[in-house]
C-alpha cells in the first residue's frame, strides 16, 4: 500500500474520492500541527507542508502542491517530484481582476466614500471595457482567463509570457518580458498574474510604472515581488494611476503601520482572489489531486509537473 498524507482540508462528504482508490492507504492530517513523526513514513503528500519538514522525509516521493505557485519548493530534493494546481485557479482569480478593474473604472470605491458623508456627488466621466486595451502581464492559467473574460466584454487586449509561442485569437498581440515596454504605455489596464522567479521580482519599478498610461489602472493577483513597493508609492502619491488593486503586497502580510494601507486609490485585499474561497477551485484543486493520485497509483507520468528551474 502506499502511504499517503492529505495535509489539504478535505471535509467528510469528499473524502471518499481518496480512501477509495485501489492500493491507497490515505491519512488526513491538520497542517497547522503536523509533526515530523506523524508522517515520516510518508511516501506520497498532498497538500502544502513546510519545505524544511518534507525535505526531511525518508521515503517521500512525491509532494503535490494545492497552489498554483511553487517558487518556495524549488529546492526539494531532485528526488521528489513536485507537481502544482495550476490550472484550479483561473476561473475565480480572473472574476476577482475583472471586480477591481470595474471599481476603479466606474469610481465605485469612491462612490462608496461619498454615501458615507451623505452627499449626492457626480464624479463626472468614466472609461468604458468596450473601448480599453489591456495588458495581461502573465499568460498561464490566470491570465488567460482574464484575457479571455476582457476580451469578451470588448477589450482590445494584449498579452505578455516568457517566450512568445503563439497568439490566441482572443489577443490581438502578444509580447515578452523584454518588448512589454512598447505595448504599456497605450494600456488602460495592465494585470499581473505573475509567480515569482528572477525575471519577474521588482519588474514594475518605477521606470515601468512611469511608462504605463497616465489614469490607467494596475492590478497584481501574482506575486507582491512583481512591484517594488516604495515606487508604487511615489508613483500613486503623485496619482498618475487611476487605481492600484493589491491582492499581493510586499512585504506579505502588509504591516499595520505601511504607508500603502492609507494611500489614494490603492486598494489592497489580503491575498483573497484565490485560496479556496471560491468553491470551484476547491473542487478543481481536489480533481488535479485525485486525477494525479490515480497516475501516481498506475504508474503512469504525472501532470501539473513543476519545472524548478523557473519555479513554476
Amino acid at each position: 500500500m502506499t502511504k499517503i498524507y492529505v495535509a489539504t482540508p478535505v471535509d467528510d462528504s469528499r473524502k471518499q474520492i481518496f480512501t477509495s482508490l485501489p492500493g491507497a492507504d490515505v491519512t488526513f492530517i491538520d497542517r497547522a500541527s503536523v509533526t515530523y513523526e506523524d508522517i515520516k513514513d510518508a511516501e506520497v503528500i498532498l497538500g502544502n507542508l513546510p519545505l524544511d519538514l518534507v525535505s526531511k522525509l525518508p521515503e517521500l516521493k512525491w509532494l503535490q502542491l494545492d497552489s498554483a505557485g511553487a517558487n518556495n519548493y524549488s529546492s526539494l530534493p531532485a528526488h521528489i517530484q513536485l507537481t502544482n494546481a495550476s490550472g484550479a485557479y483561473g476561473t475565480a482569480i480572473s472574476e476577482h481582476m475583472i471586480g477591481c478593474v470595474f471599481m476603479v473604472m466606474k469610481n465605485l470605491a469612491r462612490y462608496l466614500d461619498i454615501q458615507k458623508e451623505h452627499e449626492f456627488t457626480n464624479l463626472g466621466s468614466v472609461n468604458t471595457v468596450s473601448s480599453s486595451k489591456v495588458l495581461s502581464v502573465g499568460m498561464g492559467d490566470i491570465g488567460s482567463s482574464f484575457a479571455k473574460k476582457m476580451n469578451a466584454l470588448g477589450a482590445e487586449v494584449y498579452g505578455v509570457r516568457r517566450r512568445v509561442h503563439e497568439t490566441p485569437d482572443y489577443v490581438k498581440a502578444m509580447y515578452t518580458m523584454d518588448t512589454m515596454d512598447e505595448i504599456i504605455s497605450e494600456c488602460d489596464v495592465v494585470a499581473l498574474s505573475l509567480p515569482e522567479t528572477a525575471e519577474t521580482i521588482h519588474l514594475f519599478d518605477e521606470a515601468r510604472l512611469r511608462k504605463m498610461k497616465k489614469g490607467a489602472i494596475l492590478v497584481n493577483v501574482g506575486r507582491g515581488s512583481a512591484i517594488v513597493t516604495e515606487d508604487l508609492l511615489k508613483i500613486m502619491k503623485e496619482e498618475h494611476l487611476a487605481g492600484a488593486c493589491l491582492d499581493v503586497t510586499d512585504p506579505e502580510p502588509l504591516p499595520k503601520n505601511h504607508p500603502l494601507w492609507n494611500t489614494k486609490h490603492v486598494y489592497i485585499t489580503p491575498h483573497i482572489s484565490g485560496r479556496f474561497n471560491a468553491a470551484v477551485t476547491y473542487d478543481l484543486v481536489l480533481g488535479i489531486f485525485r486525477d494525479n493520485l490515480l497516475r501516481y497509483l498506475n504508474g503512469e507520468p504525472l501532470e501539473h509537473v513543476v519545472d524548478r528551474s523557473i519555479g513554476y
